[in-house]
């Protein structure tokens, strides 16, 4: 992955500077109020180091922010899903977050995003041949 800032250089065009709009990290899963029980995303964080355990139910991931529809997209590839997350990741066509939760400030700071905060609501939830991805309104005031 591309680290966010760089010049990305495209064939026979020279160097361009593209904003980077995607960024690695962990999700975990549960309800913060309830000791991560429950449905939705107790946090988003930076990447836990190999070896790091955690006892909640948690991810690595790919958040891409898609300024153009104000949303955020998180991937999830299968191949680093366990059973606990699978299941509350595929409950439902629609991922149910019980309370909010919010991001990474540093990702709200470099993608100039209005708030921190992903409100309590139902989801969309896609499955691909090698991922699943959620579907996240974009954190309002």
């Amino acid at each position: 992955m591309v680290s966010i800032g760089e010049v990305a250089r495209l064939p026979d065009l020279g160097p361009v500077s593209v904003p980077i709009r995607e960024a690695e990290v962990e999700v975990i899963f549960g309800t913060p109020s309830r000791n991560c029980e429950g449905s939705g995303i107790c946090m988003v964080t930076g990447r836990f180091p190999n070896g790091y355990t955690v006892s909640c139910p948690h991810a690595p991931a790919i958040i891409y922010c898609e300024q153009e529809r104000e949303e955020l997209v998180v991937r999830f590839q299968k191949r680093h899903l366990t059973e606990a997350v699978l299941k509350r990741l595929t409950e439902s066509e629609m991922f149910l977050v019980e309370e909010p939760f919010c991001i990474p400030r540093q990702l709200v700071q470099r993608w100039g995003l209005p708030n921190r905060y992903i409100p309590a609501g139902r989801y969309p939830v896609e499955v691909y041949s090698k991922e699943y991805r959620l579907y996240l309104p974009w954190p309002r005031d």
